[in-house]
């Protein structure tokens, strides 16, 4: 008598996983099916072509602080505030335009320019914020890593951050803020939110 052994490779990403018992691979493949339903084509959102809300930031406050060895290292922070308003008006002065919330961040350094040989000054940055509108339990969350001026402490470029998450109307609703440098220190922020 001979003991049959059946060996079945799956390539799931990078990962290579081998099958010596048929039971197990069928076991195996009903748990990946049942947990790649959630990734299948038709349960797919899509970001809304326009803006679910844009709102205007007038940074209040930014305070660069250097932990590491002089100059940007690894592990620098930088925190802000902003007031949030309504519109940014053609003048920039905030006395134009409403209030109606607060933003406040941090980043941490997390690729110095030296490290990473930019030698146009650039470097990564994992940044978190959060944007609360007054006179509600509103708020949402946004997170991600992005390339900022090492000199500059505020964002010189425009950045995409997923929302991570939020509270009151924006209660799990995932989506993407659009960062735009609009100079004197405003900041255009683009809401497209997941239905």
């Amino acid at each position: 008598t001979s003991n049959l052994v059946i060996h079945i490779n799956l390539h799931l990403g990078k990962r290579l996983m081998t099958y010596r018992n048929p039971l197990i691979l069928v076991i195996g493949l009903a748990l990946t099916m049942a947990m790649g339903t959630g990734c299948s084509t038709s349960n797919q959102r899509a970001i809304p072509a326009t803006p679910t809300m844009t709102v205007f930031c007038l940074e209040g406050s930014l305070m660069k602080t250097d932990l590491g060895s002089e100059g940007s290292t690894h592990g620098d922070l930088t925190t802000w505030w902003a007031n949030v308003y309504s519109s940014m008006p053609t003048s920039k002065n905030p006395k134009d335009t409403t209030i109606v919330g607060i933003a406040s961040g941090f980043m941490i350094t997390t690729g110095p320019s030296k490290d990473l040989g930019d030698k146009d000054g650039f470097e990564f940055r994992v940044s978190n914020f959060t944007l609360k509108l007054l006179d509600s339990n509103d708020s949402i969350v946004c997170s991600g890593i992005h390339r900022y001026e090492e000199a500059v402490g505020q964002l010189t470029n425009q950045v995409q951050r997923p929302i991570t998450g939020g509270t009151g109307q924006f209660l799990g609703r995932a989506g993407e803020a659009i960062v735009t440098a609009e100079g004197d220190d405003w900041f255009r922020v683009d809401l497209y939110l997941l239905d």
